[in-house]
């Protein structure tokens, strides 16, 4: 009997809570600061500007929530010998914690699945692996009129090389724009 009541409160709570839930569905798009840390190739990696454009959810009970998002992402890189041109479908899930009532902080995991991989022209996907698992810590405003800015950073938590004896971890630094397209950030 007693754990038939505590299932019932548990349920209660949990459809009080899913009752106030707030969603939000929209669009952003912003530009990525790349850089790596590479270590077992000849040539030194720098930094290069590279750009995002996809979609985000969130969906929150009072001050903390869940934001997904999928969005496309260039990472290009710059070499002595040559540019690297990388892109990733990006899709973080992010746990979102408002400060103030148009301040959040979000972290969580980040996996990006690499659609292109290219050293002066030629293809070298296969030397990298197919997916790269990040953490992903930043912060955003919520703006008047659905607006929204946001501020991350993203560092690998392995290393994305299939070479044997290089180590590389991608890093950026993304600045955004949000729009919401449903509800209200």
């Amino acid at each position: 009997m007693k754990k038939i009541t505590l299932l019932l409160v548990i349920g209660a709570l949990f459809m009080a809570t899913a009752s106030q839930a707030q969603l939000t569905v929209g669009l952003k798009g912003g530009l990525n600061f790349n850089s790596a840390d590479v270590d077992g190739l000849s040539t030194e990696v720098d930094n290069k500007t590279g750009y995002h454009f996809g979609a985000y959810a969130v969906v929150k009970a009072g001050p903390i929530g869940i934001q997904p998002e999928a969005y496309f992402s260039v990472q290009n890189l710059s070499t002595d010998a040559g540019d690297i041109d990388m892109s990733y479908v990006q899709v973080p899930i992010l746990l979102r914690l408002g400060i103030l009532k148009v301040l959040y902080l979000n972290a969580g995991p980040q996996f990006g699945f690499n659609t292109k991989a290219k050293f002066d022209g030629d293809d070298f996907k296969e030397d990298l692996k197919g997916m790269d698992t990040s953490i992903a810590l930043g912060a955003g405003l919520d703006l008047p009129m659905g607006l929204g800015a946001q501020v991350r950073w993203v560092k690998s938590l392995a290393n994305v090389s299939d070479v044997s004896g290089a180590d590389w971890k991608n890093s950026m630094i993304q600045l955004s724009v949000t729009f919401a397209l449903i509800g209200n950030n």
